[in-house]
C-alpha cells in the first residue's frame, strides 16, 4: 500500500498544474513536497525522535540542521545535505524522490506555497525575502499585512490566516520571543537554577506594554529600531547590602558583553576570590556557578563548609546576608536564642560528650554557683563583628587562651593551656591543681576536692584537718564546710574564683 500511495504522489507531482504558457509550476512544500516526504521519509524522520534529530514533519523542520547547526536545506544550493544524503546507501530505498527535492531546493528555492504576491522565501528565516525581514525593512508596517489578511490577521480577503503559525497573533510577544529569548544567558536568567527566583525581563530591559511602544522595535521617529535591545539594569542589579558596600552604579558594557557592579553577581561584595563578579553574557553556565559571585570560600572565610553558618533554605539575591538561624549575630551559628554557647555546635553536635559542646554551658550558666557566669572572652577572643579578623577567616577549631583572653585562667600567674587531644585544661587558675575533663559534664569536675585537696597538700595545711575546719580561716564557708553564697535569688554566687584567698 505504501508503494502504491507513493507512486500516486509522484505521478501527481509530475502532472501538476501548468501556468498560462503551459510550463509546469515549480513544486512547493505545500504541494506536493510535504505529502511525498511524509510518505517516503516520515517513518525515520518524523515523530517524537526523528533520526539524526532531523524532522521532516514540518516545513521549518525540513529547513533545520538536524544533529548540527548547519541547515540541511539551503535555497538554491544543490549540495544541501537533504539532497546529497539521498545518494548514500542508507537512503537508497528513497532515492527516487531526489529529482523532485532537487527542483524544490534549487529551482523553487524552498518555496512554501505558490503566490502571486509573495516571493518563495516568505517563510524561510534564512531567505532575504523572509516576511520578518520584509516587515522590518518597512518599519514594521503591519497595516500592510492587514490589507489582505484582515485586521485580526485571521485571513481577511486572502483567506490565508497568519494565526496558523502565529497562534497569538503577529504582534504578540511570543511571536518573536516565543517563551523568551535564548541567546546568551537569557534562558539561564529566566530559569535561575539554584536560586529561589527567576529574573524578570524588566530587571535588564524596559518592557513595552505594546509592540509599537517607542523604543521597542520602532524608534521615536517611526523608523525600525535595529537590534540589539537596550540594556537598562533595574532594582536587582542596583541593590546594595546593609551596611552599604556599593562603590559604583551597575553597568552593562556592550563592547565586552560584561555586567559590572551588579548586586546579582556579587559586584557589591568586593570579594577578590570571586571568579566572575563581572560576568560575561556569553560566558556560559559557569559565570553563575558557586565561586563566581563570591569565592568558595570567600576570601574572608577560612572554611568552605557553607552550611555551618548559612542555612540551606536561605534565599539568594534578596539583599540580606543570611547567617545562622536568625536568632542573633552569635547564637545564629552556635548556641541558641538563649545563649551563644554550644549546644548547638557549628557541626550540629548537641551532646556534652562532643568536644565542640563539652562544658560551654556549665561555664556560661555557672550552675555550681562557685562564681558568677564565666564569659566567653575568658577562654576565647570574642569578635566585635562577624567578619572581624581571627573569626571566620580562621579555620576551626576555635583558639583557646590566645593572647587577649583568659584573664581568670591566668590569675595568680598561672600559665593556662588547652590540651585538645586529651580534652583537658591544664595549669588554669580557675581549676586550681586539677586538670578538668572538658566533656565530663555533671561528673564532679568542679566539686570540692577537685581543684584543691581536702585539705590542700601545700605544706601550710595540717593533713588532719577536716572540711568543717575550713571556716576557721576562711570566711567563704560555714561551720559545716558548705560554701556560702550571696546575691539575689537565682543569681547567687560565692567568693570563689575571684583571684583572692579569703582569710578571716
Amino acid at each position: 500500500m505504501r508503494v502504491v500511495v507513493t507512486a500516486a504522489l509522484l505521478v501527481a507531482s509530475c502532472g501538476r498544474n501548468r501556468d498560462g504558457d503551459g510550463a509546469e509550476a515549480l513544486p512547493t512544500w505545500d504541494d506536493p513536497v510535504a505529502g511525498i516526504v511524509a510518505a517516503r521519509c516520515g517513518d525515520c524522520h518524523g515523530g517524537d525522535a526523528p533520526a539524526g534529530g532531523y524532522d521532516l514533519g514540518s516545513y521549518l523542520g525540513a529547513l533545520g540542521g538536524g544533529s548540527d547547526a548547519v541547515a540541511n536545506a539551503i535555497a538554491g544550493d544543490p549540495s544541501s545535505r537533504l539532497l546529497t544524503a539521498l545518494g548514500d546507501d542508507t537512503h537508497r530505498g528513497v532515492a527516487g524522490v531526489r529529482p523532485l527535492l532537487t527542483t524544490w531546493v534549487v529551482d523553487a528555492r524552498l518555496a512554501y506555497r505558490e503566490s502571486a504576491i509573495h516571493a518563495p522565501g516568505l517563510l524561510n528565516p534564512a531567505a532575504p525575502d523572509f516576511h520578518g525581514r520584509l516587515l522590518r525593512d518597512r518599519d514594521w508596517d503591519f497595516a500592510l499585512c492587514q490589507r489582505c489578511h484582515g485586521d485580526d490577521f485571521a485571513g481577511g480577503a486572502s483567506g490565508a490566516s497568519c494565526l496558523d503559525c502565529h497562534r497569538d497573533g503577529p504582534t504578540a510577544c511570543s511571536t518573536c520571543h516565543r517563551d523568551g529569548p535564548t541567546s546568551g544567558a537569557h534562558a539561564a536568567h529566566r530559569q535561575s537554577p539554584g536560586l529561589d527566583r527567576a529574573v524578570d525581563c524588566g530587571e535588564c530591559h524596559r518592557v513595552p506594554r505594546r509592540w509599537d511602544a517607542p523604543g521597542h522595535i520602532v524608534g521615536g521617529d517611526g523608523r525600525a529600531d535595529p537590534p540589539p535591545a537596550e540594556v537598562e539594569l533595574g532594582p536587582l542589579a542596583a541593590r546594595d547590602l546593609s551596611p552599604p558596600r556599593r562603590s559604583a552604579p551597575p553597568v552593562y558594557d556592550p563592547a565586552t558583553g560584561t555586567c559590572r557592579n551588579v548586586y546579582c553577581h556579587g559586584g557589591v561584595l568586593g570579594d577578590p576570590a570571586a571568579a566572575h563578579a563581572a560576568p560575561v553574557w556569553t560566558g556560559g553556565a559557569g559565570q553563575a556557578a558557586c565561586g563566581g559571585c563570591h569565592g568558595a570560600p570567600p576570601a574572608s572565610h577560612a572554611s568552605a563548609a557553607c552550611a555551618r553558618c548559612h542555612p540551606g533554605a536561605a534565599a539568594h539575591l534578596d539583599g540580606a546576608l543570611d547567617v545562622g538561624d536568625g536568632s542573633g549575630p552569635c547564637s545564629g551559628c552556635h548556641g541558641d536564642a538563649s545563649s551563644p554557647a554550644p549546644p548547638r555546635a557549628l557541626d550540629g553536635a548537641t551532646l556534652p560528650s562532643a568536644l565542640a559542646v563539652g562544658a560551654h554551658r556549665s561555664h556560661l550558666e555557672a550552675p555550681s554557683r562557685l562564681r558568677p557566669p564565666i564569659a566567653c572572652d575568658e577562654c576565647h577572643v570574642v569578635p566585635a563583628e562577624v567578619d572581624a579578623p581571627g573569626h571566620i577567616d580562621s579555620d576551626l577549631p576555635a583558639e583557646v587562651f590566645p593572647a587577649g583572653a583568659g584573664v581568670l585562667a591566668r590569675a595568680g600567674g598561672a600559665s593556662p593551656a588547652w590540651d585538645r587531644d586529651a580534652g583537658v585544661c591544664r595549669n588554669v587558675y580557675c581549676h586550681g591543681d586539677g586538670a578538668p575533663r572538658w566533656t565530663a559534664v555533671g561528673r564532679g569536675e568542679a566539686a570540692c576536692g577537685r581543684c584543691h585537696g581536702l585539705p590542700p597538700a601545700d605544706g601550710r595545711h595540717d593533713p588532719e584537718l577536716g572540711i568543717a575546719d575550713c571556716t576557721t580561716c576562711h570566711s567563704s564557708v560555714d561551720d559545716h564546710g558548705n560554701i556560702l553564697f550571696t546575691g539575689d535569688p537565682g543569681h547567687e554566687a560565692s567568693l570563689h574564683l575571684d583571684g583572692h584567698v579569703d582569710l578571716r
